[in-house]
């Protein structure tokens, strides 16, 4: 399933990294969580990895082109 961060709030009395080195810095950003299962073992980090390193760039790619960001 893929979804908004819920029921998780990022903001910066709960979060660091997001608000700190992304919105305050106006990089573009973005949370992945990936239930613990799925990558204990090797097979499912190497799916995984694979996974992102395929989908990430191409994500990134769209998100330039549709709304370049502005400086912060």
């Amino acid at each position: 399933m893929v979804s908004d961060n819920e029921p998780y709030d990022v903001n910066d009395a709960t979060d660091y990294t997001i608000p700190v080195h992304g919105e305050r810095r106006g990089l573009h950003h973005v949370a992945i969580e990936i239930r613990q299962d799925l990558i204990a073992g090797d097979q499912g980090q190497l799916i995984w990895a694979a996974l992102l390193a395929h989908l990430l760039p191409q994500a990134y790619q769209e998100l330039v082109t549709a709304q370049p960001l502005r400086p912060a």
